[in-house]
């Protein structure tokens, strides 16, 4: 994705988890030759080495456009060295990335009243924007849940959290829309909810 800083042209590199939509990793950088898109993808291949617990997590395969640091043989070492996979899409069919361009578009759409001067400042605003993205926005793919509870978090126990306070909360508008005089009978975990 090309970010404009102060009258220049950068690009943001970024590696997402297609299951969860999180983005693993990401860099502001000046170009996307073989070895600057190398280096992105080590500094993601090193924040997937060790899970949350210290496990190893299952080997990725990578996917990406044609562009020309994702087909350099400096690319592609580094993914020989440490064992991944790699998938290019077919050239001209961005829908086969479409959750990488879906995410871009967010990004970019969060990053439109923002006036990026200098390029320590567009990595702090970057970085918030995609901490934000990861961690607060919701999803309607993943149960209108953030993608940080699918990539290392529980997502059934949230799901069965989120579905408890719409039975509640439709219990309550219940009682309020009738206007009962009499309440009725209380809310129970046991009662069977119809799903959304």
């Amino acid at each position: 994705m090309q970010v404009v800083v102060g009258g220049a042209v950068y690009y943001l590199v970024s590696f997402l988890d297609e299951y969860s939509r999180y983005i693993v990793h990401h860099e502001v950088v000046t170009g996307m030759d073989g070895h600057t898109v190398s280096l992105a993808a080590q500094g993601a291949i090193d924040r997937l080495a060790k899970g949350a617990d210290d496990q190893p997590v299952a080997k990725p395969v990578i996917q990406s456009d044609n562009g020309s640091g994702y087909v350099a043989r400096e690319f592609l070492v580094v993914l020989k060295e440490n064992g991944l996979g790699h998938h290019r899409i077919k050239p001209h069919c961005p829908e086969e990335n479409g959750t990488m361009e879906r995410a871009y578009r967010t990004l970019r759409e969060a990053l439109e009243g923002e006036e990026l001067t200098n390029l320590l400042q567009a990595r702090d605003v970057l970085a918030r924007v995609v901490t934000w993205y990861n961690e607060q926005r919701l999803h309607s793919a993943l149960g209108y849940l953030p993608p940080a509870v699918y990539y290392r978090g529980n997502p059934a126990e949230r799901h069965e959290e989120r579905r408890r306070k719409m039975a509640e909360a439709r219990h309550r508008r219940k009682e309020t829309n009738l206007e009962l005089r009499q309440q009725t009978i209380p809310y129970s975990a046991e009662e069977p909810v119809a799903s959304t």
